[in-house]
């Protein structure tokens, strides 16, 4: 997770471990996830939920994170786009992006 505060704005971007570095496709859509944008720091549910809950905006991308967020009812489940896994073609990965 990183958390970028500028202004009165803070932006958390969250990604699953397991989809650093991917290079994510859907339809003419292309996503690279990088760690520079998404950050380094591990963190738990908890901590992910808590900076969520004061943030302005967040990018967020990965199965788990995104399970998270719609359980919490934090994003909507019709918000997420669906990516191909290039690691496995039967599992989509989630991204979405929310704005306070």
């Amino acid at each position: 997770m990183k958390v970028i505060e500028q202004r009165s704005e803070i932006l958390v971007a969250a990604c699953d471990k397991d989809v650093v570095n991917l290079e994510l496709f859907c339809k003419d859509v292309k996503i690279k996830v990088s760690q520079k944008f998404y950050g380094n720091e591990l963190v738990t549910e908890k901590e992910l939920l808590d900076e969520i809950q004061r943030c302005t905006s967040a990018n967020v991308i990965g199965v788990k994170v995104i399970k998270l967020l719609v359980e919490n009812r934090l994003i909507h489940k019709d918000a997420v786009l669906w990516f191909e896994n290039p690691s496995d073609q039967k599992k989509k990965i989630g991204h979405a992006i929310l704005i306070k």
